[in-house]
């Protein structure tokens, strides 16, 4: 049956990813064998989980019989040998999962970054977090595996770890790290992914999109359907050294980008903000020598007044 066969095929990487030596290679094959089926996802997870949450209560319910000294003792079954723990601990995993008292019950602390400020956050196990400025970020303190952003921008370094992979959840979507440095940033009606090494899902239970190391993943109300496209994996949170890249990003998105790295506030006029810009622009601490250059370089004329900078043609 496919069903079998899917979670034999589960088994058979977890085993392979179990392995510290586990080459490089084997992990492309394993995220390409994620990518072509969903239920590829949801397979690997439960068989994840029934080895984590078996590993003691096998040993100590399920004791081997004695056997006569003279005998040889039978090589005890290995955790996925056991069809029958492995049904009933699958399912438990099932019934947790689908739970929705545990999914609500979060213990989530907020974190927030004023525009113009960045803020590190370093988790128990290793995994980072850098919070750009104007960013609104929730963590978990029962876990290291879980954040919410719901609006702003953040690089996330995550330690990779089969059994408790990291999720993050934004207004309308959930990410799922394979391993990873990626960076997300949640607009008013947007969202963008980019990659910088390993991979993160996109929506597992849906769309289940793989964004590679690389690619830049791309979502908005005007535009509901996914859109990959490249991106130079150096480039990726760029704004953490004051450099920020653009591929045909509209000039009011970039307007909004400055905003959050300057403390200033930064507005377009319309006609400006349909506008779309290729290039990288650094971020100077002179911000009229910077305006004197957005306005070379964008084709605009840059006025100052109380409420900030306001860009027109």
């Amino acid at each position: 049956m496919a069903v079998e066969r899917c979670r034999e095929e589960a088994i058979g990487w977890h085993v392979r990813l179990s392995d510290p030596a586990a080459p490089s290679a084997d992990w492309a094959e394993f995220t390409d064998w994620l990518e072509a089926d969903p239920d590829h996802v949801d397979a690997y997870d439960a068989v994840a989980l029934a080895d984590a949450e078996l590993g003691e209560s096998v040993r100590v319910s399920h004791a081997d019989p004695a056997v006569p000294r003279n005998d040889n003792a039978p090589a005890p079954a290995k955790w996925y040998q056991r069809r029958g723990l492995f049904a009933v601990a699958a399912s438990a995993a099932v019934a947790v999962l689908a739970s929705p008292f545990l999914l609500s019950g979060r213990a989530l602390q907020s974190y927030e970054t004023r525009t113009g400020e960045i803020r590190e956050i370093a988790m128990a196990d290793g995994s980072q977090i850098v919070m750009n400025g104007g960013t609104k970020l929730e963590l978990d303190r029962r876990t290291n595996r879980f954040a919410r952003l719901s609006a702003g921008e953040a690089v996330f370094t995550i330690r990779h770890d089969a059994t408790h992979p990291f999720t993050l959840e934004t207004p309308e979507s959930t990410l799922r790290d394979l391993g990873t440095v990626f960076n997300v940033r949640q607009g008013d009606d947007s969202l963008e992914v980019t990659v910088a090494a390993g991979a993160v899902q996109y929506n597992p239970k849906v769309e289940a999109v793989t964004i590679r190391a690389g690619n830049r993943l791309q979502v908005s109300h005007d535009h509901p359907v996914p859109a990959l496209s490249r991106a130079e994996p150096g480039s990726v949170a760029g704004w953490r050294s004051g450099r920020l890249s653009y591929q045909a990003a509209p000039i009011s998105e970039i307007a909004i980008d400055l905003t959050r790295s300057l403390g200033t506030p930064v507005s377009v006029s319309r006609d400006v903000g349909v506008r779309r810009f290729s290039g990288i622009i650094r971020i100077e601490r002179d911000q009229k020598l910077l305006f004197r250059r957005l306005e070379s370089l964008l084709g605009v004329r840059a006025h100052f007044s109380a409420k900030g900078w306001h860009l027109t043609s």
